[in-house]
């Protein structure tokens, strides 16, 4: 897969398919595997870019720094834009990737043309930052195999968890393989974030994706991106968990696709 390299940083990034570019911004502690549930689906239609973020997956820093604020974050995928010569795109974030993707369309608003906000919040709240930092307790004292299930109950119901053991076992094996300093360092350079005065900036076109059930972002930061973002729409996934990419893979991959497609 390509490399591109920025500054200090050589960012791994995926492209696949064909059609209109389409950026998908993974969640803290993950890398562009977690849209693999989506990459075929939307493959289909656009062409997709598909990057691991700074601190995250196979993307290399020179010097990782104590914390990554969502504006580094942003300003490595604008580069990365440029370098594939993608003037414009539309864009998809969860949950971290969601912070980011706001950031992202606050300061390069021309280079975004529809935006879909998932599991994610405008504010980083002291709710958020106590589950994040309740999971860094646990990885300290209990190691990587602790801090997984404690996430992963955090994000999926014990019914869910139970009835889904092979997707469980699959994404134990991907955490196993995450950066524990990108995961502080981003938790870290995000925990003063807060957009909610400038949302009624994003003219883009923009869709808001929440599950009703989650315990991590929790929905009314969802409403509260709905309410701030003037004329976006707002989808409630019933019975659904902080990880709707994983949960609901073939209702959010046609929402996705309708929500792009409707010019």
């Amino acid at each position: 897969m390509p490399r591109f390299k920025h500054e200090d940083l050589l960012m791994f990034y995926k492209v696949v398919g064909n059609g209109e570019p389409l950026l998908l911004i993974h969640g803290l502690g993950s890398d562009h595997r977690g849209w693999e549930f989506q990459e075929e689906a939307l493959a289909a239609h656009f062409q997709l870019i598909i990057p691991d973020l700074r601190g995250h997956g196979q993307t290399e820093v020179d010097e990782l720094g104590m914390m990554i604020p969502a504006a580094v974050f942003a300003d490595d995928l604008a580069a990365l834009l440029q370098h594939l010569k993608h003037p414009k795109v539309h864009v998809v974030g969860h949950s971290l990737g969601g912070i980011v993707a706001q950031s992202f369309v606050l300061r390069y608003p021309d280079r975004v043309r529809k935006l879909v906000l998932m599991g994610t919040t405008p504010k980083v709240t002291d709710d958020l930052i106590d589950v994040v930092y309740g999971w860094r307790e646990v990885q300290v004292e209990g190691g990587q195999e602790a801090y997984f299930w404690t996430s992963l109950r955090s994000g999926f119901s014990d019914e869910w968890i139970e009835n889904n053991p092979d997707i469980v076992q699959h994404l134990k094996e991907l955490s196993e393989e995450a950066n524990e300093e990108g995961i502080v360092a981003a938790g870290l350079g995000l925990a003063s974030t807060d957009f909610t005065g400038r949302l009624g900036e994003i003219k883009a076109e923009t869709m808001i994706i929440h599950g009703d059930e989650d315990r991590i972002i929790k929905p009314e930061m969802g409403v509260l991106l709905h309410q701030g973002i003037q004329g976006s729409v707002m989808k409630v996934f019933k019975k659904c968990g902080h990880s709707p990419t994983v949960q609901e893979q073939d209702r959010l991959n046609g929402v996705l696709i309708e929500f792009f497609k409707d010019e």
